[in-house]
């Protein structure tokens, strides 16, 4: 099984009154906007979904949905649609679906969808964002393109398996007469990747964040060029773990074991001014522990019990800022 670094899918959730798809005349009625974001992959310069829908789910009471008629720049393809094709229309000529390519929003930059949608305040038990599998025939171009495709480094055009056409997110709370907002980030070294057949890439639920924008964090730091050997470029990762986890047998598990503290990981780059460093954004504020290591590229999400190789172990940092820098020397 191969696994590919981090990606982040940023949810921007508000709540402070408006219109929306599902009109409601309930004066405590409340806004919604969607945003994306994510972080570097490698081997892959395209990871490009296509996005049909967004549903909220209620504890109780019905489920609001919207289509791409309500969806910021519609019509735009974000650069995912071939050469030569069009994206097709409904009987209202709305397109089917919007394309992200989830690739061109690094670090806390992202692209809005939604923006000031009605929606009802209270708990929320889902949201569900429906993405055309790429493996469907009807899911295609005429030149035979997936819809949701992953385009690696050497040209090769993939399509991205979506079961069900449809990703569940975690529960969440809008709240009434104020604002919330929230961020869902996917870490798709959990959720995306590549079966042993190599046919298609597939993308999974696990990893999935949802945390409230009013209580989170940008983490960024620089790492020493000797630590790993030097061998920092793809190898090494920068693993965050929950300070108050239960400690197991294995005090810092690798990706496999979600249920053990494993929090997210971030990639080792390079940085503009020279040397290297690392950034993770939507981090929830708290204390975290964090190790670099140096072999975060063998890490299979799918296989518990691969050997990580630690550097440093930089226990109990506490995350307090809308931006924290803890350095690797």
């Amino acid at each position: 099984m191969k696994h590919l670094p981090l990606i982040g899918l940023a949810a921007l959730l508000t709540a402070c009154g408006g219109g929306g798809d599902d009109n409601n005349d309930n004066p405590q009625n409340a806004q919604m906007s969607l945003a994306f974001s994510d972080a570097p992959v490698d081997a892959v310069n395209k990871v490009c979904i296509a996005v049909a829908n967004i549903s909220i789910h209620p504890v109780s009471g019905t489920e609001q949905s919207w289509t791409t008629a309500s969806f910021l720049t519609s019509a735009q393809d974000d650069g995912c649609t071939p050469a030569g094709q069009l994206i097709p229309v409904d009987s209202a000529g709305h397109p089917l679906f919007t394309y992200i390519d989830l690739l061109k929003y690094p670090g806390s930059s992202s692209r809005p969808l939604l923006a000031s949608q009605s929606v009802v305040p209270g708990e929320y038990s889902q949201m569900r964002l429906r993405i055309l599998d790429g493996r469907d025939v009807g899911n295609q171009f005429l030149d035979g393109t997936p819809y949701s495709y992953v385009r690696q480094d050497d040209g090769v055009i993939k399509p991205l398996e979506v079961p069900s056409n449809e990703l569940k997110l975690d529960a969440f709370t809008i709240a009434a007469n104020g604002l919330s907002a929230f961020t869902t980030e996917f870490d798709l070294r959990h959720s995306m990747v590549l079966p042993g057949h190599e046919q298609y890439y597939k993308l999974k639920p696990r990893g999935v964040r949802l945390v409230n924008n009013t209580q989170v964090a940008t983490v960024k730091g620089t790492i020493a060029t000797s630590l790993c050997g030097g061998q920092l470029t793809d190898k090494a990762f920068v693993y965050f773990y929950d300070a108050l986890r239960p400690v197991g047998d294995d005090p810092y598990p690798d990706m496999a074991d979600l249920d053990n503290g494993f929090y997210a990981s971030a990639p080792v780059l390079p940085l503009a001014a020279g040397g290297y460093g690392y950034e993770l954004g939507f981090v929830n504020l708290g204390d975290y522990d964090m190790t670099l290591v140096c072999n975060g590229n063998e890490d299979d999400p799918e296989l518990a019990g691969d050997p990580l190789q630690q550097e440093r172990v930089l226990k109990a940092q506490s995350v307090v800022a809308p931006t924290t820098s803890i350095n690797f020397q």
